[in-house]
């Protein structure tokens, strides 16, 4: 009979967990699922959605850069360095910047290490554990400045990445190496390239790391001509020589160049009327070209972040683009702020795969990753309502799915505007950190699910 008892309380045990997780099953997403948009739900955990605004966040001008760096969401703007824990927006640790202000950032977290620099003429750098959220070192950085009044802006941001065992910084004409674990200076270069029988007057406008070196874009003049030549530069973290360079524009009127991504190589030039991406190979030679349109309507976009796509620089370091590279497809935007649409390059060619529009007529954030063949967006209605669509578009067709409604407000229900804002896809949960900290700001770090 003890046996018998105790397995009929085993068995209703299991019934009732069955119950259970069928219940929840069928709850789930319909609860994810409340408001305009049905669909499939993106299973996520919990706690859900947070915002902090300006009660929570001290105040600052600038976003210069931010990442999700396991379970935090780090911030580095112009005044201050901040993480907040991911599962409820709880501030971890916040350092001010040593001196002046911050203005530059690297793009990549390296074994927990950002790179940073800060001071008067950005003449500074340090690296910030963002784990310990401390600082490891800090150092003046032997700079020799323009001197020209002119281009006193110029000198007032650096980029900066980890790449190598060094920190390469980019300082207008200017190339460094620090040593990464120490700050110390391990080499110092004239900005490639410096091949005086064909290029004068170069340039250097962005740079990004690229498996082991590190990838620059210059804009230099033709020795032989009266055009502007793009040119991609290999750089050798470790001593600063150039490996390879190769001109893939010559132009007189682009003004605005941005590495969009490293692998493959991706670079967006521009400037006030029309905008191009090339797709660079190992090689740095010209593979294909996509036509980006003008400034306001094309397929382009920036989030607010480093340097604008649209040629104004707020004093921050790399150009943070919407666009998102995906083996050899880039999705792209058709404009950043109004109705618009979304859609698929193959970068071997150029061509066009497919362009659809924001499901509802809104705006699409950003394409933020894919996931499983899908590409996860963020779709608002614009100024109308705090109504925010996580949407997934297919890969291959652009077919729309959508998935959940979260609606976000601020002070006196205004809507996010979430395309002002860094968006994260991050175990199946949306994160958010607005770029420009104003008045007006409602959420200005938040989760989405």
């Amino acid at each position: 009979m003890t046996d018998k008892k105790g397995g009929r309380r085993a068995f209703l045990g299991i019934s009732a967990f069955l119950a259970a997780v069928v219940i929840a099953a069928i709850a789930v997403p319909l609860a994810l699922n409340r408001g305009t948009v049905s669909g499939h739900a993106i299973a996520v955990s919990q706690p859900g959605p947070w915002q902090l605004g300006a009660d929570r966040v001290p105040p600052y001008d600038i976003g210069i850069d931010s990442w999700v760096v396991g379970d935090d969401l780090v911030l580095v703007n112009d005044t201050y360095a901040v993480a907040y824990a991911r599962s409820d927006g709880k501030e971890r640790w916040r350092i001010p910047s040593p001196a002046g202000h911050f203005c530059g950032a690297s793009t990549s977290v390296v074994d927990n290490h950002i790179a940073v620099g800060y001071g008067d003429l950005c003449s500074s750098a340090a690296v910030l554990d963002v784990n310990a959220g401390k600082l490891l070192w800090q150092r003046t950085m032997p700079i020799t400045s323009s001197g020209s009044s002119s281009q006193a802006k110029l000198d007032e941001h650096a980029v900066l990445e980890i790449v190598g065992g060094s920190v390469v910084v980019v300082h207008y004409q200017q190339l460094l190496g620090l040593d990464a674990a120490t700050g110390a200076v391990r080499w110092s270069e004239v900005t490639p390239p410096t091949d005086e029988k064909v290029y004068s007057n170069c340039i250097p406008s962005d740079g990004l790391p690229r498996s082991a070196d590190f990838v620059l874009l210059s804009h230099c003049s033709a020795k032989d001509a009266g055009d502007s030549l793009y040119v991609a530069v290999a750089v050798d973290p470790a001593t600063g020589k150039t490996k390879q360079h190769n001109e893939f524009v010559k132009s007189k009127s682009y003004l605005t160049m941005a590495w969009v991504s490293a692998s493959p190589l991706v670079a967006y030039v521009s400037d006030a009327s029309k905008g191009m991406y090339a797709t660079l190979d190992d090689s740095l030679e010209p593979v294909s070209t996509i036509d980006a349109g003008d400034a306001l309507n094309g397929f382009m976009g920036d989030d607010g972040f480093g340097y604008s796509l649209s040629g104004a620089s707020n004093g921050t370091s790399h150009r943070r683009s919407r666009a998102l590279v995906t083996g050899t497809t880039m999705i792209a935007l058709t404009s950043p702020q109004k109705p618009n649409r979304l859609a698929a390059f193959d970068l071997r060619t150029g061509a066009k795969r497919w362009e659809v529009p924001a499901p509802g007529g809104g705006i699409v954030a950003a394409p933020l990753a894919v996931d499983n063949g899908q590409v996860i967006a963020v779709v608002s209605a614009g100024q109308d309502g705090p109504e925010q669509h996580i949407v997934k578009f297919s890969l291959d067709t652009g077919a729309v799915t959508p998935v959940r409604t979260v609606s976000l407000t601020g002070p006196g229900n205004r809507s996010l505007a979430p395309w002002f804002c860094r968006l994260f896809w991050a175990d199946g949960v949306v994160y958010g950190v607005r770029a420009i900290y104003t008045a007006q700001s409602t959420a200005l770090v938040f989760r989405l699910g």
